[in-house]
């Protein structure tokens, strides 16, 4: 299991937003405010809340698992 950055998150998060045809604006009409899209996918001052409400609106699946 590889533990990833929050900056990789960050990446990933954007990467699939872009795969999904979704543009920062898509995000902020759902709510989210601009500057909190760019932080989030600059991976600068994100906030655990605010990113899972990201993963939210892009349709995203977070989940946790037990180490073995």
């Amino acid at each position: 299991m590889t533990i990833m950055t929050i900056e990789e998150l960050s990446k990933k998060a954007c990467e699939i937003r872009k795969k999904k045809g979704l543009s920062q604006y898509n995000i902020w009409k759902q709510g989210m405010n601009f500057g909190t899209v760019i932080a989030i996918e600059s991976g600068k001052n994100v906030n655990l809340n605010n990113f899972l409400k990201y993963c939210e609106i892009v349709g995203i699946d977070v989940t946790l698992e037990e180490k073995e």
